[in-house]
């Protein structure tokens, strides 16, 4: 197997492995090595590699990577939802540290509304009784996805717009935001 191939199969394994976690996987003394191979296939340093990697540019010739849940996860990305709130997917992965409740990465288009900006990445699970967070993603009257926060009481859901603080009587709630993520 080639190194640059076994380099790609090692991010696979652990996105947040460094070069000297790599260095010594590979039995090499300094993480310098592992510079000479990325740069010797004309990356400009691990991360531009890793990048590569992860967004599938780079493919090793032979798959070895073990996909392991223990440190990191990926879940799809939604850039949009159809009229019955079912996530419509980017073909995009987010790779990151979470729980085994995330279902979907939601790349939020807007409007910002108290913690929430354009192009946050919410992440989200189906909605539970009681849910865990006050905050929940569903559908409005006119079958667009937004959010809204919700109170449960022993009789029924209680949906309020965060613009306005009025309850919406007509929104369906779908899912619970357990994350944020936000990129500068």
């Amino acid at each position: 197997m080639r190194v640059i191939d076994q380099i790609a199969n090692l991010i696979l394994e652990d996105p947040y492995i460094t070069a000297s976690g790599i260095a010594r996987k590979l039995g090499y003394a300094e993480e310098k090595t592992v510079y000479y191979w990325i740069s010797k296939h004309r990356y400009h340093g691990l991360v531009a590699f890793k990048r590569a990697v992860l967004s599938g540019q780079f493919r090793p010739q032979t798959r070895a990577a073990r996909e392991t849940n223990a440190h990191y996860g990926r879940i799809p990305i939604v850039d949009r939802f159809d009229a019955d709130g079912q996530p419509i997917y980017s073909g995009e992965m987010l790779t990151l540290n979470i729980s085994k409740e995330a279902h979907v990465a939601w790349r939020y288009p807007g409007p910002a509304i108290v913690h929430f900006l354009p192009q946050d990445f919410l992440i989200l699970t189906p909605l539970k009784s009681p849910p865990h967070t006050p905050w929940v993603a569903g559908l409005t009257a006119e079958k667009q996805m937004a959010l809204r926060v919700i109170a449960y009481s022993r009789e029924a859901w209680v949906t309020f717009d965060p613009d306005n603080w009025e309850t919406d009587p007509h929104f369906l709630p779908l899912y619970q935001i357990i994350q944020l993520i936000r990129y500068f």
